[in-house]
């Protein structure tokens, strides 16, 4: 018998559904089945996980999964005081317990994680999670009328290549001290070089932004949820955003994507 069959019998059916989770450069897995399951050499552990109904509209909110589990769950407690670096993913596939030794496994959801709550004195989190569909066809207006500019630093319309030396700086760190880090050798460069930049730790899978550079300290937006101290980073030049950094620190006024001679007084409040 196939998947089909099964899924659509009011007698056989007996579903059992597995979650991956990638977050940074970890993957975690899970079943809401009573014990441990195999699926193609992965292991997929047995916790008291489960979902709603998966959401099929219009309304964009309609379309967000919520998925519960243990507070103290590995995955959620990295949402208690800090958000990682980057967006975890998640995708939800079911099997019919049935269907032999090697089922056929479907894939019903796939998305990103939009936030963690926690509740019952922090012993339930549910993770709510925005299918890839929705994430993914956002329109978000790309320009602004304005001085700064509108470029994403190192993007290929800003066209600075983020791995020249004189933008970016490999080191270990040795100190970590709330939100800041040490790397020796970031003193080498003027101070407030980095400020606006980010560090990238674990080979690129996690990063932070940087909000403030002196000497070989920066001061991160928020921590690295894993101890750095003894990790490599790269740390990677900030920018202001204004026509005069764009000249000074990065000579690439020719791309520079603001308008740089926007006038200071709106005639609209103030007259002519």
């Amino acid at each position: 018998m196939t998947y089909d069959t099964y899924e659509t019998s009011l007698e056989s059916s007996q579903p059992v559904e597995i979650y991956k989770i990638i977050l940074g450069p970890n993957s975690y897995r899970y079943t809401s089945a009573e014990d441990n399951v195999v699926i193609d050499g992965n292991t997929y552990e047995a916790i008291a996980i489960s979902r709603n109904r998966i959401g099929r509209g219009q309304e964009e909110r309609s379309n967000v999964l919520e998925i519960t589990l243990p507070g103290n769950n590995e995955v959620a407690v990295q949402y208690i005081s800090n958000v990682p670096g980057q967006r975890g993913r998640v995708t939800v596939e079911r099997y019919q317990r049935l269907d032999g030794s090697s089922p056929q496994v479907i894939k019903i959801f796939e998305g990103l994680i939009a936030s963690v709550s926690f509740e019952n004195d922090a012993n339930i989190a549910k993770i709510a999670v925005t299918p890839i569909s929705v994430a993914t066809s956002r329109e978000i207006p790309r320009f602004v009328y304005s001085s700064q500019c509108n470029h994403v630093l190192y993007d290929d319309q800003c066209t600075i290549d983020p791995v020249n030396p004189s933008y970016k700086f490999s080191g270990t760190v040795t100190v970590v001290s709330g939100n800041s880090i040490t790397v020796p050798g970031l003193s080498g460069f003027s101070a407030g070089w980095f400020t606006a930049g980010y560090v990238e730790a674990l080979s690129g899978l996690d990063a932070r932004l940087i909000t403030n550079h002196s000497g070989d300290i920066i001061e991160l937006l928020l921590p690295f949820p894993f101890n750095a101290v003894g990790k490599s980073v790269d740390v990677y030049a900030g920018c202001g955003h204004s026509i005069a950094v764009c000249k000074s620190k990065f000579n690439n006024v020719i791309n520079f994507g603001g308008f740089a001679f926007v006038p200071t007084r709106n005639p609209f409040e103030s007259g002519l």
